[in-house]
């Protein structure tokens, strides 16, 4: 009949398998799972303005001024960078610029090429915002009163 044929490791079948015990259940009951909560990233709009090209003139960086913000929403921050002509030519740019964002922006950033020289303009820009913030709200007031 058919002879048996010692067993060679790593063949199979087996001639007498051991049989392998059930694995035991835990001793500690698991709690209830916390469901996983994944932070939602905060989004905020921040509208760039630039004026670093080359102007000749108070006018052309005005008209570029109102190009780029005419159509602008509100928004967290506005970002104006001012290059050296548009700061040497943008007669009444800190105006202009508060003009721009007062209503609309949260918080208004100027940059301006390194150097103390150009400093002013964002403490003008501020100025500029404190006034005109105040002068809406007289206005926001009287017609309030007059109501």
């Amino acid at each position: 009949m058919t002879s048996q044929k010692p067993h060679i490791p790593g063949q199979w079948p087996i001639a007498q398998p051991v049989p392998l015990l059930p694995a035991a259940e835990p001793t500690e009951p698991r709690g209830p799972v916390a469901p996983v909560v994944v932070p939602v990233p905060t989004v905020r709009l921040v509208v760039t303005v630039d004026l670093t090209g080359s102007y000749t003139s108070s006018s052309q960086v005005t008209a570029d001024l109102y190009e780029q913000t005419r159509r602008s929403s509100d928004c967290h921050a506005a970002v104006v960078h001012c290059g050296h002509d548009a700061l040497a030519h943008g007669l009444g740019l800190a105006e202009q610029i508060a003009r721009a964002f007062f209503l609309s922006a949260q918080s208004v950033e100027v940059h301006v090429p390194a150097g103390t020289r150009h400093s002013y303009v964002a403490a003008e820009v501020q100025r500029h915002l404190a006034l005109m913030c105040a002068d809406h709200a007289q206005m926001l007031n009287r017609l309030r009163a007059a109501s």
